[in-house]
């Protein structure tokens, strides 16, 4: 099992001053990942499931974030002949524009698997470089 190094619940300021994020001025749960795949799944009080799973690009730390919502009712089949949940999900941009919204999406291709990148800039055109060098866009 990995080990992690599990903090208490905390403010925002205490979890910046350790170094983490903060994001709104709620209760903040700082979590020190380790190294290579890892999933934090998480509850709401009325039984709302979400996932988490961090994820390398080889060995070492995560790179990339899959997040799931298990609880929308509705599924699509997946690549290993099972199901996979859909949701809905924006992303907001200056001026609170909605850049990406898939509410407006039709059943069967509504995301399954948000894919958050924890690439650097700097890296993300390494990556680019690479990737034009093999021919993939």
């Amino acid at each position: 099992m990995a080990d992690i190094h599990d903090l208490p619940v905390m403010t925002e300021a205490d979890a910046k001053a350790l170094g983490f994020a903060g994001f709104n001025n709620v209760p903040h749960k700082p979590i020190d990942l380790p190294d290579g795949p890892f999933t934090i799944t998480v509850k709401t009080s009325d039984g709302r499931r979400a996932t988490f799973c961090f994820m390398p690009y080889g060995d070492g730390p995560a790179r990339f974030v899959d997040i799931q919502f298990h609880d929308r009712g509705t599924s699509i089949p997946n690549a290993n002949g099972g199901q996979m949940p859909t949701f809905n999900s924006f992303c907001i941009t200056k001026g609170g524009r909605h850049i990406v919204d898939t509410r407006a999406l039709t059943e069967d291709i509504k995301p399954s698997i948000m894919v958050l990148l924890l690439d650097t800039a700097v890296e993300e055109q390494d990556r680019a470089a690479i990737l034009a060098g093999q021919g993939v866009t």
